[in-house]
């Protein structure tokens, strides 16, 4: 999805209208320093097991579990931020997910395969090759 147009009101009718595997690389997020420097990417989309810090807003500094994503609004939930209504109950706030930082992957010793292709493609440095899940195979013949 790529907008010509430097307009908010374009701007927003753009990610509106966009469909569902655009919204998914626009949801995409920052990566914590030492992450970055570890695979080499800047940036990767959010995952439900995330672990992400908030960096802006009333909840800055708060770090969790993410819960749910919402990729229609591009908000998101997470586990340790809460609010406590007045009749007691408590909800989880959603938040935007340009106001967050990824602080470790859902999978701690493997990664996904799907995530580690995309660090593939977008790697400008290199980075340790055992933590990528191995493909499987579909048993296509030959060999």
């Amino acid at each position: 999805m790529k907008v010509a147009s430097k307009k908010p009101d374009k701007q927003r009718k753009a990610f509106y209208n966009s469909k569902n595997h655009q919204r998914s690389s626009l949801m995409s997020t920052r990566v914590a320093d030492f992450l970055a420097e570890e695979y080499g990417v800047q940036r990767l989309p959010l995952r439900v097991g995330d672990s992400v810090r908030v960096t802006k807003g009333e909840f800055q500094d708060f770090e969790g579990e993410v819960l749910e994503i919402n990729r229609k609004t591009r908000r998101v939930k997470i586990k340790e931020v809460t609010f406590e209504k007045t009749d007691g109950t408590t909800f989880y706030p959603m938040i935007d997910c340009s106001n967050l930082i990824i602080t470790k992957f859902y999978k701690e010793k493997k990664m996904d395969a799907w995530r580690g292709q995309m660090i593939e493609r977008k790697a400008f440095g290199t980075f340790d090759e055992e933590l990528i899940a191995p493909k499987k195979d579909k048993g296509k013949g030959g060999e």
